[in-house]
């Protein structure tokens, strides 16, 4: 039986996330994925399948984005991942989507599609009449220790080189709100959202950081780490505004967010990149994650 899950069932949600599938990390971000906000969205409907008092399966829906959909080993091959789906699509149908995607949520994604190893989950889904979307999405891993690009001392020539310009490079505030309403004005999307979320406090601590790029009170460049996937070292999102672009800001502000990330993982992921020679060139790359993007179209007569 489907059933909704709330915030008790937390911790049988994270053990199942943690052992259904090697290639995310959904169990480290479980109460972002199931129950965390996006933006212009209603939330989140999350829903279990228990089996024998046990939770054997679980997915989580927002709009037409599924977030999370995961089955616990020892349960599957019994049409328990096919009622979840189906239960998404309806989902998606109810609120008059056309289509519904798998992951890649703006805002709140757990990857920006389906890792293109999961091999059995793309098959999957294309024998229940998915299909691959052409742009391939890719993330970067970035080396963080032992990176001779990645080092306080490059960080900090970078920050006075911007300062001859009559640049300042500093951290954000966490109530410096004024930004977030210049990233909407300028970029739009979820990247406020994501910024935002990069600034809150969490028991104590601040769950990522941003910085900037200032002269005068003008922001001129920004970037994020731990806005999505909190605690996992992700970067993103960053940008340089038009009349700033070509002063080596973005640069700057990418090396102060790894040496943050550097404090607690090896290693940084640049989720769902635009530029990768800027980032081959400003920190190096040492690996790539593909994404598939994969979405059902539903017919005349589903709609």
């Amino acid at each position: 039986m489907l059933r909704p899950l709330t915030a008790t069932d937390l911790p049988a949600a994270t053990r199942l996330l943690g052992i259904a599938s090697p290639y995310y990390r959904a169990g480290d971000v479980a109460a972002e994925k199931l129950f965390g906000a996006a933006p212009n969205s209603d939330g989140p409907s999350t829903i279990g399948v228990d089996v024998d008092g046990e939770l054997a399966g679980i997915a989580s829906i927002d709009g037409n984005r599924i977030r999370v959909l995961a089955v616990a080993p020892t349960y599957r091959e019994r049409g328990i991942g096919a009622q979840l789906l189906a239960w998404c699509e309806h989902a998606a149908r109810t609120h008059g989507h056309p289509r519904i995607w798998a992951l890649g949520q703006a805002g709140n994604y757990l990857a920006p599609g389906i890792d293109a190893q999961d091999q059995a989950t793309i098959g999957w889904l294309r024998r229940r009449h998915w299909r691959e979307s052409s742009d391939i999405r890719t993330n970067l891993i970035v080396a963080v220790h032992d990176n001779p690009l990645v080092t306080p001392a490059r960080a900090h020539d970078l920050s006075v080189e911007a300062s001859t310009r009559g640049y300042e490079i500093r951290r954000a505030r966490p109530d410096e709100t004024r930004l977030l309403a210049a990233i909407g004005a300028e970029f739009g999307g979820a990247w406020p959202f994501e910024v935002e979320r990069a600034l809150q406090w969490r028991d104590g601590e601040l769950t990522g950081a941003v910085h900037v790029a200032v002269r005068g009170d003008d922001y001129c460049a920004f970037a994020a780490h731990n806005g999505n996937n909190s605690g996992l070292g992700w970067f993103g999102p960053a940008g340089t505004w038009p009349a700033h672009r070509g002063q080596r800001l973005g640069e700057a502000v990418l090396l102060a967010c790894l040496l943050d990330v550097a404090r607690q993982q090896a290693t940084c992921e640049i989720a769902w990149i635009g530029p990768e020679p800027f980032y081959q060139k400003s920190c190096g790359i040492i690996g790539r994650r593909m994404f598939v993007p994969m979405k059902r179209e539903f017919t005349a007569e589903e709609s």
